[in-house]
Formats: structure tokens, C-alpha cells, sequence
């Protein structure tokens, strides 16, 4: 139910054909268009993208929808107005999506960009004129295909449940991305150790041999070195950013420290800030002429990767630790720091645009570590998630959300449902040493449908914590094939997501942090109510007639009650401690 004419405009339908609007394109031209069953797609090509970007216009009803759902989008889930919903996509930064959702979950409307779009202005939001959504995209930088600058529009019509239609966009680009796409060791899925919330800049060799010690024995996989080992300044700024070697005082033999690492049964990832450089670098001299500026809440400028001597500075920052001290994976930092708006002219560079230079830079990085390691751990974080970072990042991390477990929660579902099956980490757990049991819990199970990194002396720990800890590392573990690989289902994103579920072939595992109704359609052998809400008690519709057995435990994970029963052909109350777990299972 589509039609192009080509040249500037395309018309767009429902799938029942009751509603139609014409778009309009600048800039470039339509050459085609089809409907796959609700799903409209055209091809853009662009007429000179050097000179004039190519512009795209449209605006569609929607009725119902009570949030706009966008790749980068912090605690507001409003509809934006169209003048104040635009966003900067480029290929370190966000991505080219937005998805409209009711209250009952379903997207009457999502709007996505091919994966070969690395950068453009993405705004969809209220058009106070016409009372209808409007959709305007101007897209400036292509990966060129076939010698052409040309990109796909895709707008999904079909009212699906909105992880549905965002699984569907994801499932798209990796097909257009293809074998392109770095493969993700196992270990990126367990659970990690990060020095950043424990130790922060006052990080040693001492330290982190200690954390690895202590923190295999809770099971973790790896331990993440964060940002200290490269600098004795401990004033969080990044003046002495750019040669990324590491201090004497501190790391006097990185090489041998690594290998201790290693003999505890740990992996060694370790972060580093490619972009940034600060004028107390003995790099400085030699490349402050070859920056995009200067920033001052870093107290550091941002190297020009449009250059090829920034480049091959960057890529051998970035090789040396692998290569001459055995790590095995980078946390590659303040990378959405190259999206720069309006960037100096730079007529002796060799790039055309500041994300061409960045994707050589990376594409350079990865192919020479994935030689040396190929098991490459390579660490980003939100917000960079656009498709086109598949190519080289291997587990996404949640931003800094320090002892927020709701927004741990938001943000490691907003990056779950955007990271195709790239492992998604949570933001560094942390607590108060005095904390009760329960508060423990809650950081774990806001980060429940991702692999939990860890950030606090677990030496240190209270018996209490110890147990609760030791509890939900172990529950993440076991059930790693329904919360890591399940098909996600989240609920109201307006309210920053009430219930969150996961399911596998046996095994359904549901989260309940607001609503407590939980609703199953399809009951699976094994049922895992998790309550990360405040009430005690959890109400279930659909549980099904079969006997089944009930097991409740609290928050640490010791068992209160096992029993056998019949669900009633109603609400089930289920009496389920805060922090606590129902494990209902058919028998």
C-alpha cells in the first residue's frame, strides 16, 4: 500500500489504507518504496551530500500514544513538541530511532534509519498547527554503498508491542550489517568487578590484585581497571590525558601485575579516554594543533581523528596494552565526545567528516587487538549505541548511575532493547555499608536483565550483605539463558517500566517494581516473581490449573515456605517479600 514518485515525494498509508499523508524529500530523491505487511520502506538517495544534506518530511496521527521512546532519552519520557525534539545522531552518539507507545505497550508508530547512517538530526515530535506527530529527519553523513549516498527510511505501522518493533528495527540492521559484526565472547555476559565506585583515581596495582582476589571468590569474571592507573593526580579532571602509560609510583611493572591478575582466573579490561588530551601530556606539543576544541569540564581538548598522526597516536595508545601487557580487553571512554558540533575546518586532514575519521580509528583498533586477542572484551557506554559501534564494541554498559537502582533499571533496559545481542552491563553497583538487607537487593534486581558489574569492597561486607550478594550473583548466574537471552518484555516506558519480563523455552522470569498484577498468556514450567516493589504481596492472572509447587524466599535468598497448591481460576495472591523471590514451578 505505498507509492513513490521519483524525485521528492512518497506517500504514506496505513495498512488498511484508510489513512494516507505524502512526504517529502530535499535534497535527494525517492528511487523506490515497499509494504511488507505494515512495515513501509523507502530508499533515499542523495542528489550531492558534500553540498546539501538530505532532508526528509512527514507527519502521521497518532492517537494514543502516551511517550515517545528514543535511544537516548535520560529520565524524560514525554511526547516532545517538534521544535524541541531534535537529536544529533552520529555514529558514536544515540541512534536513528524513535518508537510512539500507548498504554497498552503497542507502538502505533516507529521511525528508523538504515545502520549506514553515520550521521543526521532526528526529530519526530507534536505538531501544535496540525495536532498530528511530525517526522523530520536530515541526514548528513553516509557510509557510501555501491558508489552512492543513499540510506532506507523505515516506518513501521503495524501496532506491535514497542520491544517488538524496536527488536524487529535492531533485527534489520543486523542484517545489513552482517559478518561485520564482532562476535561477543561468553565472558562478556558474567559478571565483572570495577575498580571506579571502590577505588575511583586512587587505584594501584595493590588494589586491584586485591578486588581480583576477593572478588572471584563471588564469582566474577574479570576486573575492570578504571580510570587512576594512567595519572598520580587524583582531582578527577583529565589535564594529563593523551600517552596512556601507566604510573610508576603505582603500577610499577603493569606486565607482571597483569599476569597476577591472570593467575586468580581473571580477565584484565582496562579503560582508557582515546578522544581526550591534556596540555600535561608529553603527547601535547606535538598534536594541540590537531584538536576540535577544548572542554573545559574535562580540563582537556578533543583530538581531531579527521587526521592520520591522531589516528596512528590513538590506535597504538590503544594496541600497546594489549600487546605489551597481556590485558585483555579495553573500556573505551568519552568516545561521544567526538560528536562535535560544528567542527573546524580541517584542510589537512584526509576524512571528510569527523565520523569517517573515528570509524578508521576503530576499525584500525579492533582489527589489530581481535589479532592479538581474539576474544577481545572491548567496553562502551550509553550512549553509544548506535548499530554502527556492533562492529567493534562487545558489551555495553549503562551510564553512571551511581546506588540508583531505578535508574540502573530504566537505563539497562532502554540499552537492552537497542543492543541486538550485544551483552549489556549494568552501571557499577554500589551501597552503603549500613544499608539494609533489602537495599542491598534492590541494586541487584534493577540491574536483573543485565550482567552486573560490582563496585564495592567485598571484603569489607557485613555477613548480612555477604549473603544477599553472594545470592543474586548466583541467581544471575543460573538463570543467565532467560535474563541475558530471553525475549524482553517491558512494560510502560512512560512510568520508566512497572514490570519487566524475560522468557525462555521453559522458563519465564518477571520483575515487579510497580504494577502488581502480573499477567501471563503463555505459562511456562517455571515461574520466578521477583519483587523489587515495596508491597509484600504480588497478584497473578493466568497462572493456569495444574498443580504447582511454591517456593518464597527472602531477599538474601533463604527459604521461607514451600508449598504445593492449585492457582484459583482468579487473582492468585502470592505473598512475596520485598527483595524477595516466588520460584512457582508445575509439578
Amino acid at each position: 500500500m505505498t507509492s513513490a514518485v521519483p524525485g521528492a515525494s512518497f506517500e504514506v498509508r496505513s495498512p488498511d489504507g484508510a489513512v494516507h499523508r505524502t512526504g517529502s524529500v530535499t535534497g535527494g530523491k525517492v528511487r523506490e518504496a515497499s509494504d511488507q505487511a505494515g512495515v513501509l520502506v523507502f530508499e533515499v538517495v542523495a542528489a550531492e551530500l558534500s553540498a546539501e544534506p538530505v532532508h526528509v518530511r512527514f507527519t502521521w496521527p497518532v492517537d494514543g500514544a502516551i511517550t515517545l521512546w528514543r535511544a537516548t532519552q535520560g529520565s524524560h519520557r514525554e511526547l516532545p513538541a517538534d521544535w524541541g525534539s531534535h537529536r544529533d545522531i552520529r555514529s558514536v552518539r544515540s541512534a536513528p530511532v524513535a518508537a510512539f507507545v500507548g498504554l497498552d505497550d503497542r507502538s502505533p508508530l516507529a521511525v528508523s534509519l538504515s545502520s549506514n547512517v553515520r550521521g543526521c538530526d532526528f526529530a519526530v515530535g507534536v505538531n501544535e498547527e496540525t495536532a498530528e506527530q511530525l517526522i523530520q529527519l536530515t541526514v548528513d553523513d553516509i557510509e557510501p554503498t555501491a558508489g552512492e549516498h543513499r540510506f532506507e527510511l523505515r516506518i513501521d505501522l503495524r501496532g506491535k508491542h514497542f520491544s517488538e518493533a524496536l527488536r524487529d528495527i535492531t533485527d534489520v540492521w543486523t542484517a545489513e550489517l552482517g559478518d561485520r559484526i564482532t562476535p561477543v565472547p561468553e565472558v562478556a555476559r558474567e559478571a565483572m568487578y570495577s575498580t571506579w565506585y571502590s577505588d575511583h583515581q586512587h587505584v594501584s596495582a595493590e588494589s586491584v590484585e586485591h578486588h581480583a582476589r576477593v572478588s572471584a571468590q563471588y564469582g566474577c569474571r574479570a576486573v575492570i581497571v578504571d580510570d587512576g592507573w594512567q595519572t598520580e593526580d587524583t582531582a578527577r579532571g583529565y589535564a594529563h590525558c593523551g600517552d596512556w602509560e601507566p604510573t610508576s609510583s603505582t603500577f610499577p611493572d603493569m606486565a607482571e601485575h597483569v599476569r597476577r591478575v591472570h593467575e586468580l582466573g581473571l580477565d584484565y579490561v582496562l579503560w582508557i579516554a582515546p578522544p581526550l588530551i591534556g596540555a600535561r601530556s608529553k603527547a601535547w606539543d606535538r598534536l594541540k594543533d590537531r584538536t576540535l576544541g577544548y572542554v573545559d569540564g574535562l580540563s582537556a581538548s578533543v583530538l581531531d581523528p579527521r587526521f592520520p598522526e591522531v589516528r596512528e597516536h590513538i590506535v597504538e595508545c590503544c594496541v600497546r596494552p594489549v600487546r605489551d601487557w597481556g590485558i585483555d580487553g579495553l573500556k573505551i571512554d568519552f568516545i561521544d565526545s567526538w560528536a562535535w558540533a560544528n567542527p573546524p575546518a580541517a584542510p589537512d586532514g584526509d576524512c571528510a567528516t569527523v565520523d569517517e575519521g573515528v570509524e578508521l580509528i576503530l576499525e584500525a583498533v579492533t582489527e589489530e587487538l581481535k589479532r592479538l586477542r581474539p576474544n577481545l572484551l572491548i567496553e562502551f557506554r550509553q550512549d553509544y549505541v548506535n548499530p554502527r559501534l556492533w562492529r567493534f564494541g562487545t558489551f555495553l554498559r549503562a551510564g553512571d548511575c551511581a546506588m540508583d537502582a531505578v535508574e540502573n533499571r530504566v537505563r539497562t533496559i532502554d540499552a537492552r532493547l537497542l543492543a541486538g545481542d550485544r551483552a549489556v552491563h549494568s552501571d557499577m553497583l554500589m551501597w552503603n555499608p549500613a544499608a539494609p538487607a533489602e537495599a542491598v537487593a534492590r541494586q541487584f534486581i534493577g540491574a536483573l536483565f543485565s550482567t552486573p558489574q560490582v563496585s564495592v569492597e567485598l571484603g569489607d561486607l557485613s555477613a548480612e550483605h555477604d549473603q544477599v550478594v553472594r545470592f543474586w550473583l548466583a541467581f544471575c548466574k543460573e538463570h543467565a539463558e532467560t535474563l541475558l537471552h530471553g525475549v524482553l518484555t517491558p512494560s510502560r516506558p512512560d512510568a520508566r517500566y512497572t514490570q519487566v519480563a524475560a522468557t525462555s523455552e521453559r522458563c519465564t522470569v518477571v520483575a515487579v517494581f510497580a504494577n502488581r498484577v502480573v499477567r501471563l498468556t503463555d505459562p511456562k514450567r517455571r515461574l520466578l516473581l521477583v519483587n523489587g516493589g515495596n508491597e509484600p504481596r504480588l497478584l497473578i492472572e493466568g497462572a493456569g490449573s495444574d498443580p504447582v509447587e511454591l517456593v518464597v524466599s527472602d531477599c538474601s535468598g533463604a527459604e521461607l515456605s514451600r508449598t504445593t497448591t492449585t492457582p484459583p481460576a482468579g487473582p492468585w495472591a502470592v505473598e512475596v517479600p520485598v527483595g524477595g523471590v516466588a520460584r512457582i514451578e508445575r509439578v
